[in-house]
């Protein structure tokens, strides 16, 4: 049989007969035309390195929006709304007073001390943005740095927050003329320590989306009413910078939502040129101290093929997931491994979230610092060659 055929068909048999490479099966095979060989970085001695690496995030397809601060990262929203008057208002427009507007939020979910207070601003945005924003091109944002919030509920699920009707009254002009006001949303921004709270974002599939409400209210000679208007959110992004968590003598953190990430690299020179790894067991090892996750959150890695050396981009094809089972993640990594040796290119992979853009989910790894011993990531592969 060819070579290459039998390697192709090799893990379908492994499959077949036994996830055991020492199974009689493969005994077979081995005593046959292949030879099934073992390299594990716990007794083989490779040579690994386990070094944080930083992606700048664009979070806009999120559903959570996440606002708040502590000593380290902040995060701040912007929300736009899907905001026109019907002909109703538009005709009477001159005549109209706003009695009152407010911001709502529906939250879903919370990250670290919920005893915090959640103190933030809600200031008029007055340049474009989309929802491609990253925290890159906060810089260029321009806003009102007076904040329009007036009062604040927060003591339940929906957070709401009253603010100065001046907001309304711009956005009223710009939906009957662009010339008469602008409207490029608002930034929820904190002010001092804030608690993190999710909330559900302008994309979210039930009723729980960002809304604007607006009370208009007319009174002439001719004709008296108050309406309650209310336009819910059409494109959001929320926006995270601050000092990231940083390697110890002893972990490497990877951190949803901040671009946080593990680059893990292992000397595969010890590999034959002809070898095909059939299994390539990747273990992570958690510390729990040092892990911080929110309400809720995916508790599962992501293991990325990095393609180039120089920019870190990754093959789109070659990614695994890592479940976790106590406090460890494992996954099979083959393909990666494969792809590695033949081409050689051996740059390594990125570790990160199984969900990148929701939640700041911390998850602290043991890395491949000595004095972690059996805790340092660990490769096992198994191998085939064909018999000399």
């Amino acid at each position: 049989m060819n070579f290459w055929l039998i390697l192709i068909l090799l893990p379908f048999l492994f499959v077949a007969c036994s996830d055991d490479p020492s199974s009689v099966g493969s005994d077979l095979l081995s005593q046959d035309a292949i030879i099934i060989s073992k390299l594990d970085s716990n007794t083989d001695t490779l040579s690994q390195k386990f070094d944080p690496h930083h992606a700048v995030l664009s979070l806009g397809s999120s559903d959570v929006l996440l606002v708040g601060k502590d000593a380290n990262v902040e995060s701040q929203l912007l929300l736009a709304y899907s905001f026109a008057l019907a002909d109703k208002y538009l005709a009477d427009f001159d005549s109209l007073t706003i009695v009152s507007a407010k911001v709502s939020l529906n939250k879903v979910y919370s990250f670290g001390d919920t005893l915090q207070p959640f103190n933030v601003g809600i200031y008029q945005v007055t340049s474009t943005w989309n929802s491609l924003f990253t925290a890159d091109s906060l810089s260029k944002l321009t806003y009102n740095q007076t904040s329009l919030m007036q009062s604040s509920d927060v003591s339940s699920s929906v957070y709401s927050f009253d603010v100065n009707t001046s907001l309304a009254t711009e956005w009223f002009k710009a939906a009957k003329d662009t010339s008469l006001g602008k409207n490029f949303g608002i930034l929820i921004k904190p002010t001092g320590t804030c608690r993190f709270s999710g909330f559900a974002a302008s994309s979210s599939l039930n009723s729980d989306v960002p809304t604007f409400q607006v009370i208009v209210k007319k009174s002439t000679a001719y004709e008296t009413y108050q309406d309650t208007l209310t336009y819910s959110g059409s494109v959001d992004v929320h926006i995270i910078q601050g000092t990231f968590p940083e390697a110890t003598n002893k972990t490497l953190t990877i951190q949803s939502g901040t671009g946080v990430q593990g680059r893990l690299w292992f000397d595969l020179s010890k590999l034959p040129s002809d070898a095909v790894a059939d299994f390539a067991i990747l273990t992570l090892s958690l510390d729990t101290l040092n892990t911080k996750v929110g309400s809720s959150f995916i508790d599962g890695l992501l293991v990325y093929q990095i393609a180039d050396s120089t920019t870190d981009s990754t093959y789109s094809q070659f990614v695994i997931p890592l479940s976790r089972s106590g406090n460890t993640y494992t996954g099979d990594v083959a393909n990666i491994i494969n792809n590695s040796i033949f081409p050689k290119n051996n740059y390594g992979m990125l570790i990160m979230p199984s969900y990148q853009i929701k939640g700041i989910e911390n998850f602290a790894l043991f890395n491949s610092n000595p004095v972690n011993g059996e805790f340092k990531p660990r490769l096992a592969i198994t191998y085939s060659q064909k018999k000399k």
